[in-house]
C-alpha cells in the first residue's frame, strides 16, 4: 500500500447508484439461489456488470510497468475481491470473471472468501488480478477512497446500500441508494475516462433486466 501511494497519482471519483431494480431482481432470484445453497449478494451483479465497461474503457483493465514506462493493456478480466480476514485484508482473484453466470459467480466468491479466512488459498488464487473490488458491506458508510492494488490502475469501492429519499419524475420517493467510489492512477486514466466508466457501470447496475439474460443467471 505504501508503494502504491508513493508511486501512483491516485484520485477518487464517486457516483451515486440507484440499486432499486437490482434489489428487486435479486429478490426474484432468491429461490434459485437458495436451491443452489448460495447467498446472492450485490457483488456478483457488480462483477458481471463491470465487464462490458472494462471492454469499453480498456485503460482501466491495465497495469503500469514503472521500469519500462509502458501501459500494459490486459485482454482478460481477472477480478480481485478484497476480503476481510482475522489477519487483515486478503485479495483472492476470480480469473476470467466474465465467463461465470451469476449464481456460479456467487458460489465462487463464497468459496474464495472462505478459503481466504481459512488460509487455504492456492498461490494462483492470489495472483493475476487486473482490476479489484473492495466492498465494505452492511457497515460500508457513505464512501471511502480505496488504495490501488499495485500495479493495477483502478479499484472500485462499494458502500452501504439502504433506503433513502430520492427525486424521481419531480416526486420524492424511497429508493435503494448507495455510493460507488473509483480510485484511479491519473498517470494512466484521465478523469473524464474514469467518470465515463463509472457512469457506464452505474447504468448497468440500475437496469439489470436490460442486459442480464437467462444464460447469465444459471
Amino acid at each position: 500500500m505504501r508503494h502504491s501511494l508513493s508511486t501512483a497519482a491516485q484520485f477518487t471519483f464517486v457516483a451515486e447508484c440507484d440499486f432499486t431494480a437490482l434489489v428487486a431482481h435479486r429478490a426474484a432470484l432468491r429461490t434459485r439461489a437458495e436451491a443452489a445453497a448460495v447467498k446472492l449478494t450485490f457483488l456478483p451483479y457488480i462483477i458481471k456488470a463491470l465487464i462490458e465497461p472494462l471492454r469499453q474503457f480498456p485503460t482501466l483493465n491495465s497495469s503500469l510497468d514503472d521500469e519500462r514506462h509502458e501501459i500494459v493493456l490486459k485482454k482478460s478480466f481477472h477480478v480481485g475481491i478484497a476480503t476481510a480476514t482475522p489477519d487483515g485484508l486478503t485479495v483472492p482473484v476470480i480469473h476470467d470473471a466474465g465467463r461465470l453466470p451469476l449464481i456460479a459467480l456467487a458460489k465462487e466468491i463464497e468459496r474464495l472468501s472462505a478459503a481466504a479466512r481459512a488460509h487455504t488459498l492456492a498461490l494462483e488464487e492470489l495472483q493475476g488480478a487486473t482490476f479489484t473490488i473492495t466492498s465494505t458491506g452492511a457497515r460500508g458508510g457513505v464512501l471511502a477512497t480505496p488504495i490501488l492494488h499495485h500495479p493495477q490502475v483502478a479499484i472500485l469501492g462499494v458502500h452501504e446500500v439502504k433506503k433513502r429519499p430520492a427525486v424521481v419524475d419531480d416526486r420524492i420517493v424511497i429508493r435503494e441508494l448507495g455510493n460507488l467510489s473509483l480510485s484511479l492512477d491519473h498517470r494512466v486514466v484521465d478523469g473524464a475516462v474514469g467518470a465515463d466508466f463509472l457512469y457506464a457501470l452505474v447504468a448497468r447496475l440500475e437496469t439489470p433486466e436490460s442486459w442480464l439474460t437467462q444464460g447469465d443467471l444459471a
